[in-house]
Order: C-alpha cells, then structure tokens, then sequence
C-alpha cells in the first residue's frame, strides 16, 4: 500500500522564487465529493456538497473578457505558484482573465492527493463553468480551460456533452487544452463538443504514456471533433515545473495495464474489465493486477516558456 501512495503524488518537486503577482479576486462555488461518474450520470452527486473557491485575475479594466480556467494536477495548487503567476501574466497581457480553481483545500486534503477521485475533480470543472458563466465581468462564451496531468484529463472530460447536459444547463466550455493528460481512461462515448482542442503532451512520458493520447486523439478526429496534439520532444511528464528531470523509483505507474474507458454505467471498465466499485478500491486493486514502479518528472525553462507561449496563443486565437 506503501507504493500505492506515491502512485499520484508528481508535483511535489517545484522550487518557489518569488514573481510579482496580479491581484486576484476569491470566486467561491458549490461541488460534490463524488467517488465515481456513475453518480453523475444517476443524479445522485448533490448528496455530498463542499464550498470550494478559487482565485480570479481579470485585467485591469471595465468590460466583460475572455477567461480560461486552470486546474491543477495531483499536487495542490500552491505547488505550482512559480508557474501559474507567469501562466497568469501572460494570458493577462494579452487581454484574457484566469480563474485557478482548487480542489484541495476546502476538502482539507493536505497530502493524501490521490483520494480524489477523477470524477470529483471533472464535478468541479464542470460548476466552476456555471459559476463563471454568471459573473458580470466574464464573457460567458469565451470560457476556456486548461490544466496538467489529472488537471489535464479534467480539461478533456469537461467537453464530453454527456455530462454538461446534466451538469452544466447548456453551458458549454469555448477551448480545451489538456497539458500532459492520461489517455488510459477516456469516455466510451467518443462524442463531443465542436469547440477547439489542443493537447500538449511529452515525447518521454513515462506516467501518462503519449501513445495512449495519440490513439485516443486519432479517434477524436475520425469521430469530428476538432482536436490537434502537439508533443514536445525529449520532454517528460511535469515539464511545466522547470525542474531538474529525475527518475521516482518508488512512483507507481499503469503503463503493463490495458488502457480502457468510463463505460455507460460510469464504472471504470480497465485492464480488461469493469470496476463497480470506488474509485480508491478500483486505483488500489488495478495496481494490484498491474500496476508497477517507475516515472521519471521535470523539464526546462524553455519547456515551460514554451507552454505558457502556446497556451496564450491557442486561447488568443479562439477566445478573442
């Protein structure tokens, strides 16, 4: 069990400098701890409510503007301060406000970041798009959204209509751009929306595999939706962070599994079967039958400017 617990936990390795910072305003909106999209799917999810909150940078001006919202990966957003306040200049310069939500610490998670399940954490993506959609200086059709690793798969599974419909009241997210998502775990139900997609994903990617994400992009496209996948070469998983790169011998990984999908239950239907269960009884038994040890993290500086120059450009081009 010892293994397990490292399995999720990659973003641990950031050094802080200090970075002149907008000011921000605190957003807060109501979610729902759930532990699998079964719950989503059945309309049983409002059973367990949490206020959460985040901050919003809008420029400073009058009007209503473009926003794109950044979900953090598996380490808590404080971790990727350093990142996101250059992130958030940047898309502020170009005349687009940023909402960093997180998921963390009003459900009091300090460190056991992996409890979260993937469903809880598309849960908040999808009412941070309600709650933004009703402020009076956002534009409610230019709400884009991003994020990394786990954060990365949010910014896909939030353009899947299956759950807007039931979620979001017509809302829908105007781009998407995943940064290193897992692949392994996509919806059955390759239908989405028609808004604009970019993944940004590592050549070396040794924890989310990029072969899974260059299949599951191939059938995208041969489904309609309008999707492009960038990988950025040499680059391993976490480059955002700038970090020296380093191998974690004691990191799990699901790279000998069979890559599978969220089924029309909303059970997990992995390594070759279904998963009825929770969402940490499922993590924990799939690393049981498959799971081993082994992920390399880090990146350049380059590596980050680069994210931050093509996310600015990506949402310039189909927010403004």
């Amino acid at each position: 069990m010892k293994k397990f617990l490292g399995i999720l936990v990659l973003g641990l390795l950031v050094c802080h400098v200090g970075y002149a910072k907008p000011k921000a305003k605190k957003i807060s909106y109501t979610s729902y701890t759930v532990e699998s999209f079964n719950e989503i799917f059945n309309n049983d999810y409002k059973s367990k409510e949490v206020k959460l909150s985040g901050e919003l940078y809008l420029p400073d001006k009058k009007g209503k503007f473009p926003v794109i919202y950044v979900q953090h990966g598996t380490a808590h957003p404080k971790k990727y301060k350093k990142f996101f306040d250059k992130l958030t200049t940047a898309l502020l310069n170009e005349g687009m406000g940023v909402f960093i939500g997180d998921s963390y610490t009003k459900r009091k998670i300090k460190k056991d970041f992996w409890k979260l399940s993937l469903s809880a954490r598309v849960l908040d993506g999808l009412v941070v798009l309600n709650t933004l959609s009703k402020h009076k200086n956002i534009d409610p059709n230019k709400i884009g959204i991003t994020g990394y690793s786990y954060g990365g798969m949010v910014a896909f599974f939030t353009a899947y209509p299956k759950l807007l419909d039931l979620v979001t009241e017509g809302k829908q997210y105007a781009a998407h751009m995943p940064v290193y998502p897992g692949c392994d775990v996509v919806f059955k139900d390759l239908s989405m929306t028609n808004k604009p997609m970019l993944m940004l994903h590592a050549e070396l990617d040794d924890y989310a595999p990029t072969k899974d994400c260059i299949d599951y992009v191939s059938k995208l496209k041969k489904n309609g939706t309008p999707i492009e996948l960038k990988i950025y070469k040499n680059a391993h998983h976490g480059f955002v962070f700038a970090v020296k790169v380093t191998k974690h011998a004691d990191v799990g990984n699901y790279r000998k599994c069979k890559p599978g999908y969220v089924d029309d239950e909303g059970y997990w239907f992995y390594n070759g079967k279904q998963w009825k269960m929770s969402y940490l009884k499922a993590m924990s038994s799939i690393y049981k039958e498959c799971g081993g040890l082994g992920v390399t993290t880090g990146g350049t500086k380059e590596e980050q400017q680069k994210t931050i120059d093509d996310t600015a450009a990506f949402f310039k081009a189909h927010l403004k």
